[in-house]
């Protein structure tokens, strides 16, 4: 793929249209003419195979109920006597009678002849029968013979006759004897065309063919009358070599054998779609496919023309922003996916524009709020040392509220005037703890302190001083005018965001201070530097997304930070 990867953009969307129209066309076309012509094929032998069933079954019905009239016969020892007796006119309606019940399941199918030990023939369902003798030392009578008694023997009528003929194509014989276990006649059953024609009328298509053959695999029945001895040879000797495989395309042909006597049934099909027709299907699909071809060139190379030019209109215009050139815009008149695009790339180059020219600003802010923090803390370490001075000099005196107060202002100035911009939660509640003992001597039992911090979040990273402006507001405005003020600190998480409220449950900030502080953009307020200094802070260090919230009612006041929860080591 090496030579497409270094084709031009517009080759290769041209080339991709055309492979992609055409390549599924022509599998699909192959694969379709495929799936529907092994679509009939599999119909075709489910719908044989129900044939083979059914022919199988009518078959075999005629053999049972062929067995089961003999068996009524031998049994009964009136035929047996019939046999041996003079014939009287009351002797034959008996026999005749007799005769007739026995075979009424097979009379339409096959014709029921008495012959005596000798091989004449006594008495027959027959109109017309051919034979009034038959040979008892060899054929038919032979084989009845040496079965049991009682059994019922069936035999081809002769190999040289031309089964598709009129005749008789096959006969059944068992042994009649006496109860003693003399041999007293034969009972034999004669099957010609017609009977078979009646009893599968129906249950095959006339335009395929079917062989019954014996348990020698010798023809006894063709349901094509014209086809001869040759004709039919030629059958047996393809389902044979092909015995293995009867399914295939070539063979076209289906088989079963019948268990009790070992007749096999071969059903020949016809192919369900000719090879003219499937030649002319491929015709077909291949003028279209030509025709497609050329719609597709067409189509191709118009839908490529479309696509690589505002492409290439693009790829121009990022060159020029490579280059710093911000001011770049792409004309469209497009409103497709390519117009959206080339709408966001002008979209993109100007919020990128104004992003760093607000990137400007910041610093430029950022380094205005440095340069006065850095003037706010001239000589802090002179400062610290003074109130070191203060502290012993209270404990010389033994004023221990100074000493507390020196104490408390050290440490807080002491953590203002670090050099790190971010301390964990946890450094933050220790100012705060210093700058709440402080207030404790100037209110003395006015207010209760608390906080509800969870242990995992205490080493989340905040900026430095971001609470001690919030807890100031609650002590000196909010509980102004209270003898028993609550104040508590508590936090929570919620996926990435750190969540940090300061509540007092004094008289309220008032409406006006809580809008000014859920502005958008607060402007700096006499007597709330503190609380403006938080605002601008998260917002110089976390964007627009993150600040302070306020809410007040006449139970108290509530002023919440939202900012990235982010551990010591992570980018703060």
């Amino acid at each position: 793929m090496r030579w497409y990867r270094g084709l031009p953009f517009k080759a290769r969307v041209f080339l991709s249209c055309l492979l992609v129209a055409m390549v599924p066309l022509l599998c699909c076309s192959v694969v379709m003419m495929r799936l529907f012509t092994t679509s009939l094929e599999h119909q075709s032998g489910e719908e044989g195979r129900r044939q083979l069933e059914e022919i199988s079954g009518h078959f075999r019905q005629l053999l049972e109920n062929s067995e089961t009239a003999c068996r009524t016969l031998t049994e009964d020892g009136y035929a047996a006597r019939a046999l041996i007796s003079n014939t009287t006119v009351d002797t034959q309606r008996d026999m005749y009678l007799s005769l007739y019940q026995a075979v009424q399941k097979v009379y339409s199918h096959a014709q029921l002849s008495l012959y005596d030990a000798g091989g004449r023939l006594r008495f027959t369902t027959d109109s017309a029968p051919e034979r009034d003798m038959l040979p008892v030392h060899w054929g038919l009578l032979r084989k009845a013979a040496a079965a049991p008694s009682g059994s019922l023997t069936y035999y081809r009528t002769d190999p040289y006759l031309s089964y598709a003929e009129s005749g008789v194509l096959m006969q059944g014989a068992c042994s009649i004897e006496s109860p003693e276990g003399a041999r007293m006649g034969y009972a034999v059953l004669n099957f010609t065309r017609s009977n078979f024609d009646n009893l599968l009328a129906g249950l095959f298509s006339s335009q395929d063919t079917l062989l019954i053959l014996d348990s020698h695999m010798d023809p006894v029945y063709c349901s094509r009358q014209e086809y001869g001895e040759e004709e039919t040879g030629e059958l047996i000797a393809s389902a044979l070599e092909n015995w293995e495989n009867p399914g295939g395309r070539d063979q076209g042909f289906l088989w079963e054998q019948e268990e009790a006597y070992g007749f096999y049934f071969l059903l020949f099909r016809q192919a369900p779609i000719s090879a003219p027709a499937v030649k002319t299907m491929g015709t077909v699909s291949l003028a279209l496919s030509l025709f497609s071809l050329l719609l597709c060139l067409v189509i191709s190379g118009a839908l490529t023309k479309s696509i690589s030019q505002p492409v290439s209109r693009l790829d121009k215009a990022m060159a020029e922003v490579k280059k710093g050139d911000l001011s770049i815009y792409v004309h469209t008149n497009r409103r497709d996916e390519l117009g959206r695009l080339t709408e966001s790339f002008n979209q993109m180059t100007r919020d990128l524009k104004a992003y760093l020219e607000d990137r400007v600003q910041r610093e430029k802010d950022l380094n205005e709020t440095t340069l006065k923090l850095y003037q706010t803390q001239l000589n802090p370490h002179f400062l610290y040392n003074t109130l070191d001075t203060i502290r012993w000099s209270a404990k010389i005196h033994q004023i221990p509220e100074i000493a507390v107060l020196a104490e408390n202002l050290a440490v807080i100035l002491r953590k203002s005037i670090s050099g790190k911009p971010f301390i964990t939660l946890r450094e933050e509640l220790e100012t705060i703890d210093s700058y709440i003992r402080i207030q404790k001597i100037r209110f003395t039992g006015r207010f209760l302190y608390e906080t509800e911090i969870p242990d995992q979040l205490e080493d989340c990273m905040i900026p430095k001083m971001l609470l001690q402006p919030l807890v100031e507001n609650a002590i000196i405005h909010g509980l102004e005018g209270c003898e028993n003020g609550y104040i508590c600190i508590y936090a929570d998480r919620k996926e990435d965001v750190l969540r940090i409220s300061v509540t007092d449950d004094g008289k309220g900030m008032e409406q006006e201070m809580v809008r000014w502080i859920n502005s958008p953009s607060p402007v700096r307020r006499e007597g709330h530097l503190g609380l403006f200094n938080v605002i601008q802070i998260l917002k110089l260090y976390y964007g627009e997304e993150y600040g302070m919230r306020a809410e007040a009612s006449e139970e108290g006041t509530t002023i919440t930070l939202t900012l990235p929860a982010r551990k010591e080591g992570e980018n703060v």
